[in-house]
């Protein structure tokens, strides 16, 4: 009878079947222990990588629906909505209001179910409710995702001083300066003190109204180039009349700063504050609305 070629696999003797089962069991057992050390590593690789994708779809849909009131870069338009990327938010935010849980739980919340009890703040927008557990539009993951990218900006934020921060403290409502410890209440400029000082030049109003955080005074607003946020008002003067039929420019202007829903320019959001009448006297709004239309204004 011919002998099978794999005859040399066969082992006749027990001490040599029994060591090379024992061989065996120790590979098995190096090889568990080698898994186990390359293991985490791997894990902690693949956890990274899944991170950075989260960000990443974050980044893409903050940009998308976040940034016209957050700004691109997330620190806020002034009148608009607050700043996300600020050191405050991270280290002061959650103790003045008082929230027990972890930043994440906090932003991951603020996004789901947005703020519609906030109706009174000086933001022209409320946060409105994204996640569709709340008849919103977002995904769980991508609601996680916004979070992540939100909590990404920790490490440059807490990098900020208190000249950089651009946290810009809620309107009559206390909060810690983180800074200097001290208690700050943020109020409205009202008219009275307009009435005290005098009326406050325009180009000082541009700047401390906020219109600056979304208008580019210079540019001109043209097919080609739009500002990103609000409409360039450069050529201004030139296209105010023909936005509303039967308004000259002086009274489009004037309308579009006291009741900015009264024309939203498309392709926009109407994120315009609605309070500029509480914070500028009249003769203040008159002098801004003809700076704005004057090719040759100062600055």
């Amino acid at each position: 009878m011919k002998r099978p070629w794999y005859r040399f696999l066969y082992v006749r003797s027990p001490l040599a079947k029994l060591a090379l089962a024992m061989l065996g069991v120790l590979a098995m057992i190096a090889l568990l222990l080698f898994q186990l050390v390359i293991e985490t590593p791997r894990m902690e690789a693949q956890t990274l990588n899944f991170s950075g994708r989260s960000i990443q779809n974050g980044a893409a849909i903050f940009t998308n629906n976040c940034s016209a009131c957050h700004g691109p870069d997330g620190k806020g338009l002034p009148g608009v909505a607050p700043a996300l990327h600020s050191r405050y938010f991270f280290e002061g935010r959650l103790k003045d209001v008082g929230f027990a849980g972890s930043l994440q739980d906090y932003i991951k919340l603020t996004v789901a179910a947005g703020r519609p009890s906030n109706k009174t703040s000086q933001w022209a927008q409320m946060m409105p409710t994204w996640s569709s557990r709340y008849g919103g539009p977002m995904r769980d993951d991508q609601v996680q995702d916004v979070t992540n990218f939100v909590l990404n900006w920790e490490e440059d934020a807490k990098t900020q001083t208190a000249e950089t921060d651009p946290w810009q403290p809620f309107q009559n409502a206390p909060m810690t300066d983180i800074y200097t410890g001290q208690p700050v209440t943020a109020t409205t400029a009202t008219t009275a003190t307009a009435a005290a000082t005098g009326p406050r030049p325009p180009q000082q109003l541009f700047v401390d109204m906020g219109c600056n955080g979304c208008h580019n005074i210079d540019q001109p607003q043209t097919d080609t180039n739009k500002g990103p946020v609000a409409p360039n008002l450069g050529n201004l003067y030139e296209t105010a009349a023909t936005k509303v039929p039967g308004e000259d420019a002086v009274t489009f202007t004037h309308t579009s700063i006291v009741n900015p829903a009264a024309f939203v320019e498309p392709g926009y959001n109407p994120v315009m504050p609605a309070n500029f009448s509480e914070r500028m006297s009249p003769e203040e709004i008159d002098s801004l609305a003809q700076w704005i239309l004057d090719p040759n204004r100062q600055k």
